[in-house]
């Protein structure tokens, strides 16, 4: 990674204040809301496949919720190792935070579908009858992802405290920083030399503890609510694959959001340089390798095993029409084409070029969760009917306006970096 000194005016950013809102993207949030109630409403009081409406919802859920998270992991990771070119993308990628209430919610509606999702809704699941009773699996992953969520949302707001606190020791900012959440981060505020020093220690500390929380709790919902699915069929290596792919994800909506906010707002942009783009195209890049490694990893011993309790699984998704041509176009889209361009500087630093192709990893990862799950449910054909694409469509649209939606509320409510942070300011000192 870029080791260039930042040059942010911090001045500059006070006097800005948050990123203004956009109607355009309040009315488009809104309106793909709009569309989701009612495509997934309107498919379940019309004779609509239960399988294949639950089966959309679900894909989404899977890779909205996982988005969110891996972005709140990307704070995480720059907070670990100290990335000096960071504070610009740092609020960008804090903002997921406020998307994980709505995800915690989407993932406990599938109780309503777990008869059409997953194995155990309906049958005992083989060797494992009291461990995958549907109460306890909802019960234990409805607590395990409100810790997780917790833990994330209180890591942010050590952030964020140190941010509003400073700013509010500042008369001239003091109004501008007065509704209830700042004055619920800042309370009991003890003064800038006493706090931002002690949370940036706090935040170092918890940010391992974070992360490891975040692969158990991915890593148990991917063997069991995922994998689990399909009663026969395991991957030892499936949990990794799904949690490295939610950071993959992560950093390429977290570019593309970079990109969308610098060219919505001139004082943000002044804070973003083209070393930015270069880094946030390099982790990015990086991991394509690691899920196209976590691919093969999992592709190749099952293959020369040859064990028909774990060759289905793959044959049925890569093999076999008429669900392999669908599988190619995945893997193309989330490896073949992404490592082929970003192999390019050129791409990694041009904002066209690198927002076109982490929207290609995005639709990429999402058909990917789609392969996992909707093979399960429809083995026998793609559901592309008319109204089988519609739904999908609609479904899609309304988690992606309530996701477009909460990080619009979180940006327009703080400041776009980290003001009180010591690598603002070009320090490492903490």
């Amino acid at each position: 990674m870029s080791h260039v000194a930042l040059n942010i005016n911090i001045e500059e950013v006070l006097e800005a204040g948050p990123i203004k809102s956009s109607s355009t993207v309040s009315k488009l949030g809104w309106a793909g809301i709009l569309i989701g109630f009612c495509g997934f409403f309107g498919a379940m009081f019309s004779g609509y496949p239960l399988e294949l409406l639950w089966g959309a919802y679900f894909t989404n859920v899977v890779f909205w919720m996982g988005l969110a998270a891996g972005g709140v992991i990307v704070c995480v990771a720059v907070q670990i190792v100290r990335a000096a070119w960071s504070p610009p993308i740092r609020r960008i990628a804090e903002a997921n935070v406020a998307f994980l209430p709505w995800a915690w919610l989407a993932l406990l509606g599938t109780w309503w579908g777990r008869e059409y999702l997953f194995y155990w809704g309906k049958h005992p699941m083989p060797g494992r009858e009291g461990w995958m009773q549907p109460w306890f699996v909802y019960l234990r992953f409805g607590a395990l992802f409100l810790f997780l969520f917790f833990m994330m949302w209180r890591y942010v707001s050590m952030s964020l405290r140190s941010d509003i606190g400073m700013l509010r020791e500042r008369n001239s900012s003091r109004s501008r920083w007065s509704s209830w959440i700042h004055q619920y981060l800042a309370r009991e505020w003890k003064g800038s030399d006493a706090e931002v020093l002690n949370l940036q220690r706090r935040l170092s500390w918890n940010a391992p503890l974070l992360l490891l929380i975040y692969v158990v709790v991915f890593s148990l919902f991917s063997f069991e609510m995922v994998m689990g699915m399909d009663p026969v069929w395991y991957s030892n290596l499936f949990g990794a694959f799904e949690f490295c792919g939610n950071l993959y994800i992560a950093w390429a909506m977290t570019a593309v959001l970079t990109i969308y906010f610098v060219n919505r707002s001139p004082e943000y942009a002044r804070t973003v340089s083209t070393q930015q783009l270069w880094d946030l195209g390099k982790l990015t890049f990086g991991f394509c390798m690691l899920w196209g490694y976590m691919f093969f990893s999992q592709f190749l011993p099952q293959w020369y095993g040859n064990l028909p309790e774990e060759t289905q699984w793959l044959i049925l998704r890569t093999r076999e029409f008429p669900w392999k041509g669908l599988g190619w176009i995945t893997f193309a889209m989330c490896f073949i084409v992404p490592f082929i361009v970003l192999l390019s500087e050129d791409v990694k630093r041009a904002p066209k070029a690198l927002r076109l192709i982490c929207i290609v990893i995005l639709l990429g990862v999402w058909l990917e969760r789609y392969m996992v799950i909707m093979p399960e449910l429809s083995p026998g054909r793609i559901p592309l009917r008319l109204n089988e694409i519609l739904v999908e469509i609609s479904i899609y649209l309304g988690f992606l306006g309530a996701y477009l939606l909460s990080i619009q509320s979180f940006i327009t409510k703080f400041p776009f970096v980290p003001v009180s942070h010591p690598m603002t300011r070009g320090s490492k000192s903490w």
